[in-house]
């Protein structure tokens, strides 16, 4: 059976290679199809690094698009086309990007799908970022520092900062896509403090999300309307592959975040925000359990019914007892995580 889903996928890849030829060969020959190609960056995000200030940037090659902002008395069937515009993107592959930092320039190419990745040391101020075969060329901005934090901040975002439903398919497909950035409802509580906690940029957050690149900017218009502080996000990369069907492990993308965040903070001790509806808890367990020192505390947000919650509860306790400490916590709002970290806040911040 695993082969013969593979093979299905083989031949679709190719259907799919053979339309984006099609695509591409339109694009040259229709003047007002012409790619006008621009960088959207996902993160720009230093660390400490050997002593010095690392960064990681990653972005994608696109062609311009221009959308329409939204309004909050926008229609459902507005949202709907607008959302689902997000997922037309016309990626620009293969192009030699420059970055430059200082006196520094890295060059690299985009990959099949338009997306680059540059790991720099010593970085300070704005970086400029070039097209090597079309004039384009812009300046950017890190966030973060290259100071060893107290505290590193991870947060999962659906139904854990924002009100999603994603255990309801039906409540999630109507908040995604008939809502825009100004209507989605947040979770009461989380932005004030996960502010406290951030310190104005004392300690750095992490979004950590199995949501699409391609809402990255509907999601910075929530982040910025909610003053969630800017950060560092991961996002993943959703399409036909030779091993998924259209979206990645929401374990292994997770999982392999963190343990990156935690690389970059040796250092620094962890404070870790989700929910019960897509296994936060295990996979936050499971690091936990790996580097039991690290983490201060882990927040899981009961969203998923009351028999959900006590298995969760259940499994929590296990691994709490299994330390000799409470580190695990179900709760169902901001207040109870406050309350829990009222010490640490009214103290150490």
């Amino acid at each position: 059976m695993e082969l013969f889903f593979r093979s299905i996928r083989r031949l679709l890849l190719i259907i799919e290679w053979m339309l984006s030829v099609v695509w591409v060969a339109v694009s040259k020959l229709l003047p007002f199809w012409k790619v006008k190609p621009v960088v959207e960056i996902f993160n720009a995000v230093q660390f400490p690094h050997e002593g010095k200030c690392g960064a990681w940037i990653y972005g994608r090659v696109l062609s311009e698009r221009k959308l329409v902002p939204p309004k909050p008395e926008d229609s459902s069937w507005v949202n709907f086309k607008r959302m689902s515009s997000q997922w037309f993107t016309r990626e620009v592959p293969k192009t030699g990007v420059t970055v430059t930092i200082g006196s520094e320039k890295h060059h690299v190419r985009s990959d099949e799908e338009g997306y680059f990745e540059v790991l720099a040391d010593d970085v300070s101020g704005a970086y400029q970022v070039s097209l090597d075969s079309y004039p384009y060329e812009a300046e950017f901005h890190c966030t973060g520092s290259g100071n060893v934090p107290e505290l590193v901040i991870i947060s999962d975002v659906d139904d854990t900062l924002l009100e999603t439903g994603a255990v309801s398919l039906g409540k999630m497909l109507k908040t995604t896509l008939l809502g825009n950035s100004l209507t989605r409802e947040l979770v009461p509580g989380m932005a004030e403090l996960i502010n406290r906690l951030h310190a104005d940029s004392a300690n750095p957050i992490f979004y950590v999300t199995s949501s699409p690149w391609n809402l990255h900017g509907f999601l910075g218009r929530v982040f910025s309307r909610a003053r969630l502080p800017k950060g560092g996000i991961f996002m993943t990369d959703w399409g036909l592959t030779p091993k998924q069907w259209l979206t990645p492990s929401h374990d292994v993308h997770k999982g392999a975040a963190i343990r990156r965040i935690s690389g970059w903070f040796e250092e620094s001790e962890f404070i870790l925000f989700g929910d019960d509806s897509q296994k936060d808890h295990i996979i936050y367990a499971e690091f936990i359990r790996a580097n039991p020192d690290k983490v201060k505390a882990a927040f899981i947000r009961s969203v998923s019914g009351e028999t959900q919650k006590q298995a969760v509860q259940q499994m929590m306790d296990e691994v709490n007892a299994s330390l000799k400490r409470k580190i695990l916590h179900l709760v169902s709002t901001a207040e109870e995580i406050e309350d829990i970290l009222i010490n640490y806040l009214e103290k150490e911040l």
